[in-house]
């Protein structure tokens, strides 16, 4: 299928829309993280490529993240994520297959070997995974050259600054960014520029924009990224 990306042996990626999702092919397990929409046959895609038992991993709960997510089990994500998840459950999911991450926690598929990293801030549980030994980053949504959603219920700009400065300091664990929106990879020189964009966006330095389609903000955008963003 002309969605799934061949990136190296064990790893995949399937493209949905202006969202991806990651497959890692383990030795006796892979890893999909995050299931898009919902409007790809994610699970017929996986089946492709691996016959080993998979499980999920969510990234955060946003629903361009999970809509797939009723055909796995199980399914992880950190428990900040579990109110927003259960209180719009995408249709055939079942809170019994949802399982806790947490940070430091580490998923070791044989051939990969992910270290859990939060940073809140997109959202209340957006959580990284870092691969030290190939030095790659699953950034989720919170690091990206397109524009980043930074308004509404459980958004967080300061929260969001933190985990960046917290990623910041891990960069000399990482050379690649694979996030789920816009280009990659990203080099890991990105995130000061992102950083430094909330700074200038908080501080009234970027010009406001009207945002890509009716939505209760406006667009700011800095050297590197975009922000969705509503000044309360």
């Amino acid at each position: 299928m002309n969605n799934i990306i061949n990136i190296s042996n064990h790893f995949w990626i399937f493209e949905e829309n202006g969202v991806r999702s990651f497959l890692f092919e383990g030795k006796e397990r892979a890893m999909l993280v995050d299931t898009g929409f919902g409007t790809l046959p994610i699970l017929d895609m996986v089946r492709e490529l691996t016959n080993l038992p998979v499980f999920l991993v969510n990234t955060h709960t946003d629903k361009d993240h999970t809509g797939g997510n009723k055909d796995f089990n199980p399914v992880y994500m950190h428990p900040a994520e579990m109110d927003h998840y259960k209180s719009a459950l995408p249709d055939g999911c079942q809170m019994e297959h949802v399982h806790p991450l947490w940070e430091g926690q580490i998923l070791d598929l044989g051939h990969w070997k992910f270290e859990v990293i939060l940073t809140p801030g997109h959202t209340p549980g957006s959580i990284m995974l870092l691969e030290r030994e190939k030095r790659m980053l699953i950034s989720g949504d919170s690091i990206q050259n397109g524009d980043i959603y930074m308004f509404g219920a459980g958004r967080n700009m300061p929260a969001y600054q933190s985990s960046l400065k917290k990623v910041i300091a891990l960069s000399d664990t990482f050379d690649s960014v694979w996030p789920s929106h816009g280009d990659f990879p990203l080099k890991a020189d990105i995130i000061p520029g992102i950083l430094q964009g909330t700074q200038e966006l908080m501080a009234g330095k970027l010009a406001e924009q009207e945002p890509p389609r009716p939505m209760p903000c406006k667009r700011y955008v800095c050297d590197v990224a975009g922000f969705l963003y509503r000044f309360e």
